[in-house]
């Protein structure tokens, strides 16, 4: 990747800077964005795009007047097409009319390809885009008239871009600072490098303050897009909605805190259920636009907003009846917003209060899915023809995937490998060591584990959940049918238990799934059992980021006795959640 620079006691001419960064640009090959040609400019990639793929992106971003965070989308998205469909290089027509949802996807700001030189040449774009459509409107407008004035219209736009030159170039000087605040974003919505809110109840909670340089994760809460990404969840948004508004009853006249309010959607659905007081909390400055949400809805009455850490605040309550919070993220414990719940239930959660969601489960199983590894995990077997080695992932320590994973893709039994009641654990407790055992329903080869998390919402936090005899059910019914057994999923009217799956056999979420891809695939039979332990811990180094480590081994049905011989065997790998 080429990277520009500039020296503010550098005695070079501005033509020499200019002329110095165009060069460096175009060193780096650019590659198509749907087939596998490379190019030397941005320019000449996208006139290829124009003729051989039916795409005009330059016309296409000044019709829509798409800015700069919006062509990245677009390259990103096309990108991803291109990654997932290999037919996808032979495609002749493509447009958009600017009412595509990814370019209000805050997804689509993460590169699709590493080191996507394409990305770092939209801004130059800019002055050839302005230049040529100077130069054409000069031609048109001169078309008829007489030479003399034609030289002095010309004269003029000459020298209206001779100053728009020295302004570009004075541009060019903040281009890397502007790509810097670009990387910032993407790490703020997808890795949150951020400051921390837990209470130092644990090693790693205290270094918290130690990581707070900035407001990163906090300001990665602050647009549009991403509560829009929440909203849009139905499975999460209206598994809150269906709780609160099928328990008026014990919101009538409540006071309710809401930890981590966002856009106040859940202080709403509490202030229309009849609670008397609503107290929303945020550190985001979405607060203020929260505010105005609830004022335009008539609530402003009910719902007081206070924008802060609820670790810091002073809230104009001393008690409050029922806390409610959307806090998860995935794998359920990223993002340690949990820890922050927990201050607000000790700090003011009245003694026989009610926590929303009031527990929480996190569930391991074992996935078979060639497609999935050859499209991540294998990627770089085969690009195009070519081994690219070099580019996987090395070291004792993996990324976990985030991803959809479909049921079929399910080979064993689900194991169940944290329990979480909202209204006894504590920060430290949400570390975790669990043993766990899985059984293969099928012959199968499995090539990862998959994790993923339930969140139960109760009237009493007494009884915060399901008892474990029910949470040990089989995710699917034994008839071989595929179908999904009744208490899998939630909302169970027996129990007037409400909460939501974002397992694989259930509605997909903006959680996803968590895949632990292994590092050989093991070949096993119905019947055989995989064994094994699952540690998971907040990060020392950013504990809004979680370390996990899975031990695990391999029992054949017919050597079902000889667990210890097995055990020999074990393997362990560790992983991140960035």
């Amino acid at each position: 990747m080429s990277v520009v620079s500039y020296s503010e006691s550098s005695s070079d001419s501005q033509d020499g800077r200019w002329d110095d960064w165009e060069d460096d640009e175009v060193s780096v090959p650019m590659k198509c964005l749907f087939c596998a040609q490379t190019f030397d400019s941005a320019a000449v990639l996208f006139q290829h795009a124009k003729q051989a793929h039916g795409f005009d992106f330059l016309n296409t971003r000044a019709a829509l007047n798409l800015d700069f965070y919006q062509s990245m989308r677009v390259v990103n998205y096309i990108r991803t097409l291109s990654l997932k469909d290999p037919q996808f290089s032979a495609t002749t027509n493509f447009s958009i009319d600017g009412t595509e949802a990814f370019l209000a996807d805050d997804a689509y700001l993460k590169p699709a390809i590493a080191d996507d030189s394409l990305l770092y040449a939209l801004d130059e774009l800019d002055l050839d885009d302005e230049s040529s459509r100077q130069e054409n409107l000069a031609r048109t407008a001169n078309a008829g008239e007489s030479a003399a004035l034609q030289e002095q219209k010309l004269t003029a736009c000459i020298q209206a871009l001779e100053q728009q030159l020295i302004q570009r170039e004075r541009e060019a000087k903040h281009v890397s600072q502007q790509f810097e605040e670009y990387r910032e974003m993407v790490k703020r919505q997808f890795y949150d490098s951020v400051e921390t809110t837990a209470a130092p109840v644990s090693e790693a909670a205290e270094t918290f303050a130690e990581a707070d340089g900035s407001d990163y994760y906090f300001n990665s809460y602050a647009g549009n897009d991403i509560h829009m990404q929440m909203l849009q969840d139905k499975v999460r948004t209206e598994g809150y909605r269906d709780f609160i508004y099928d328990n008026r009853d014990i919101f009538q006249g409540k006071v309710v805190l809401d930890v981590g309010c966002g856009t106040g959607i859940l202080s709403m659905f509490a202030a229309r259920a009849g609670a008397a007081k609503v107290i929303a909390v945020d550190n985001s400055d979405i607060i203020h636009k929260a505010r105005a949400n609830v004022i335009e809805n008539g609530l402003d009455n009910v719902i007081t907003l206070v924008k802060g850490r609820i670790e810091e605040l002073e809230l104009p309550v001393k008690q409050v009846d029922i806390i409610i919070s959307e806090w998860m993220g995935y794998f359920l414990l990223f993002e340690a917003m949990l820890d922050s719940v927990l201050v607000a239930r000790d700090k003011y959660l009245a003694p026989g209060g009610l926590l929303a969601p009031s527990a929480s489960y996190i569930y391991l199983t074992a996935i078979s899915d060639q497609e999935y590894m050859n499209e991540r995990a294998n990627y770089w077997d085969d690009v195009y023809g070519f081994k690219m080695s070099a580019m996987k992932e090395r070291g004792p320590v993996k990324e976990a995937d985030v991803d959809v994973v479909p049921s079929s893709a399910v080979v064993a039994t689900r194991a169940l490998i944290s329990e979480i009641d909202h209204g006894t654990a504590t920060p430290a407790t949400l570390d975790f060591t669990s043993s766990f055992t899985l059984q293969a329903t099928q012959d199968a080869t499995v090539h990862a584990l998959l994790g993923y998390f339930d969140v139960a919402f109760s009237r009493v936090q007494a009884t915060c959940g399901p008892s474990r005899e029910e949470l040990a059910q089989p995710v699917y019914t034994s008839d071989g049918s595929g179908a999904v057994a009744p208490k899998a999923l939630w909302k169970q009217p027996e129990s007037s238990m409400h909460g939501f799956t974002t397992g694989p056999h259930g509605t997909p979420t903006h959680w996803k799934q968590t895949v632990f891809v292994l590092k050989d695939p093991i070949a096993v039979a119905a019947g055989d059992k995989l064994h094994g332990q699952f540690v998971c811990r907040k990060s020392t180094s950013n504990p809004r980021e979680l370390d996990l480590e899975i031990t695990y081994f391999h029992v054949p049905a017919a050597l079902k006795d000889q667990i210890d011989d097995a055990r020999q065997h074990a393997v362990s790998q560790k992983y991140q959640l960035r």
